[in-house]
């Protein structure tokens, strides 16, 4: 049932990445500015200390979080799991995934926005190194659209190659 305003739904018949020719349409992100994503970048500094500092940290001369699969060793909070003591360990991370469910379900915007590890990878750090090579948006369609020159293939290397080994 279509109410007046909503007549024209014809961008539905389409996706928005996909050219009329079946090929790929880029999209090229602005780079972001402001007193947001200043507050935004200071907190993922916090969670990239976080994130891998954590395997670092020792409770009872134990690492706080380490999943050994090889030697079926599991330590949460500095508490040894061990492989007879799955169901409490499966109960406890059940637990845990259905109060991250209801999180996201009240704070989701929020969550993604902001804390979600994905977003901190993505956005503030491959991102910013993207940002730094190949320049803002206008910077990257126009590295896009022009032919296969020296500075352009040092460029594509160099941020594939620095993705490469951040992401070991």
């Amino acid at each position: 049932m279509s109410t007046p305003e909503n007549t024209n739904e014809s961008f539905r018949d389409s996706i928005a990445t996909i050219d009329k020719d079946g090929k790929r349409a880029w999209l090229f992100p602005t780079k972001p500015h402001g007193k947001l994503f200043n507050l935004r970048s200071y907190l993922t500094y916090i969670y990239l200390i976080l994130f891998f500092g954590l395997p670092f940290i020792k409770v009872n001369g134990e690492p706080l979080f380490l999943i050994n699969i090889v030697e079926r060793k599991f330590i949460l909070f500095g508490s040894i799991f061990w492989p007879q003591d799955f169901f409490i360990f499966g109960l406890g991370m059940l637990i845990f995934i259905v109060f991250i469910a209801l999180f996201t379900v009240v704070f989701g915007r929020v969550f993604c926005g902001w804390a979600c590890p994905q977003t901190i990878f993505m956005e503030m750090v491959f991102r910013r190194i993207e940002y730094w090579i190949d320049g803002d948006a206008s910077q990257q369609r126009a590295l896009k659209k022009s032919s296969w020159t020296i500075n352009k293939i040092i460029k594509r290397v160099s941020k594939h190659v620095s993705f490469f080994f951040i992401h070991l």
